[in-house]
């Protein structure tokens, strides 16, 4: 299976001499890429021609050959066969650090992305270890990140704020009106 393994979207320096993508052939066998496309959310894209990419093998795409330019912000890479059937793809929201990679941590082909902003590796494995600074979460395609439904505490709390806060203004009301507070407290009004 192919994967997107690895980019840099905001190096150190210049981005025309430090932006790359990766990829990773976690098969037992080569692969020949001719008529892949890599694309990027804005609809860019660049197609491979006659590249093939080994067993076990990284295929290293810098800038300088596939003319992509990764947004630092909210970007999107997808990867689409030969025959446009999305293969892989991979996301991050907000700014990437500067000088460090959305590394791939795992190779389970599910509907979840499973990277990390990390130090680069390009043309080999990533580095997985926890001494990295991690910037990123698994999060599910598809799926809005302020997607929140409320539990029962929640529930809970809120109706209890509310309860609080109307008989707060019940009690003001009945005491503030001379009737209401007689006729509730047994409180006598004095005539000056």
């Amino acid at each position: 299976m192919i994967f997107i393994n690895e980019w840099l979207p905001n190096p150190v320096g210049l981005d025309s001499a430090g932006e790359f993508i990766e990829l990773f052939n976690n098969g037992n066998s080569n692969i020949n890429l001719n008529g892949w496309v890599i694309k990027l959310k804005n609809e860019k894209e660049f197609k491979l021609i006659n590249i093939q990419i080994k067993s076990n093998g990284y295929l290293l795409l810098p800038k300088s050959l596939t003319k992509l330019t990764l947004k630092n912000k909210d970007e999107t890479i997808f990867l689409f066969d030969n025959k446009n059937n999305l293969i892989d793809q991979s996301s991050y929201l907000g700014s990437a650090p500067e000088g460090k990679s959305y590394n791939r941590i795992n190779y389970n082909k599910d509907d979840s992305q499973h990277f990390i902003f990390g130090n680069p590796t390009p043309g080999s494995a990533n580095d997985k270890s926890l001494n990295i600074q991690l910037y990123s979460f698994t999060h599910p395609f598809n799926v809005p990140i302020n997607n929140y439904s409320l539990n029962f505490l929640d529930v809970v709390i809120i109706f209890f704020g509310v309860a609080i806060f109307i008989i707060g203004i019940i009690s003001y009301t009945i005491k503030k009106d001379e009737n209401l507070s007689e006729f509730f407290f047994g409180r006598h009004t004095k005539n000056s």
